[in-house]
């Protein structure tokens, strides 16, 4: 069984590379195998060279700086599916995996022919509590033991069988850094396809800052209002296509929720 580890990097050279020893770290059941597809976006810190150094195993893509996430993990799925894994992992280069992490999501998934993502729940690495992994569009972020029922979910550890791959696809074509992820939870379960998160954690990850962001309330609103436009804000046109796809009647209404917000200087 083989498993394709796809990872979108740009300039953080030393979490990238403690990222790809986690995942050679990994304990994996008999019979499973592990490749690593790369796609540094053109990083200028150097990482592309040191990957190829310490890990000349993975296949390392280089972008042209314009990929943004969603863009990169595109170019490495595709890449990936080229040799037909049974499994695609969808991972964050900030994420610190805990060695048994693929061997618990392989449990939860079970066989690439069911439909069914297995989400790792993550923990903020200062608080302990959970900020990556499941998600319910009701209550946000899932805790391990939450029964809430799994909408979407962020992709920081997140593994697709063939089964889903080969219905779903990769990550539209529209969103170039955020949206991509949860776009394709919230399609998955439209579908019937099962998301099934880890009743405990497998691994931490730094929360994103809000401070500097469109979030900020701190900032003026013209600021802000320019931060949202930008890539890795939520750009208008790919806001709207994400409300239309996902949001049913109410979408008109999430489509003007950011500017609300800031308007409200929230």
């Amino acid at each position: 069984m083989r498993i394709a580890a796809l990872v979108t990097c740009y300039n953080r050279c030393v979490l990238t590379l403690t990222c790809l020893e986690r995942l050679h770290q990994q304990d994996l059941p008999a019979g499973v195998t592990l490749e690593i597809v790369l796609v540094d976006d053109g990083s200028r810190d150097g990482t592309a060279d040191a990957v190829g150094k310490a890990f000349p195993e993975v296949h390392i893509i280089r972008g042209s700086g314009s990929l943004y996430w969603c863009g990169g993990m595109r170019l490495a799925w595709r890449a990936a599916a080229a040799s037909d894994p049974d499994f695609y992992l969808l991972f964050n280069d900030d994420t610190a995996l805990d060695r048994d992490a693929l061997q618990a999501l392989l449990e939860l998934a079970g066989t690439p022919e069911e439909r069914v993502i297995a989400v790792a729940s993550i923990a903020d690495e200062s608080t302990g509590e959970a900020n990556y992994g499941a998600v319910s569009l009701t209550t946000g972020i899932l805790q391990p033991t939450d029964a809430d029922r799994c909408d979407t979910f962020t992709a920081n550890c997140a593994l697709v069988p063939r089964a889903v791959y080969q219905e779903l696809g990769i990550l539209h074509e529209a969103y170039t850094h955020a949206m991509g992820d949860t776009d394709y939870g919230i399609q998955a379960r439209k579908r019937g396809i099962e998301i099934r998160k880890s009743s405990r954690f497998l691994g931490t990850c730094g929360s994103n800052a809000v401070q500097g962001t469109w979030r900020d309330p701190t900032l003026p609103r013209l600021k802000r209002f320019r931060l949202l436009q930008q890539p890795k804000g939520l750009p208008f046109r790919e806001w709207l296509i994400f409300t239309r796809r996902n949001f049913g009647y109410k979408w008109t209404y999430y489509a003007i929720s950011p500017f609300i917000r800031i308007l409200a200087g929230r």
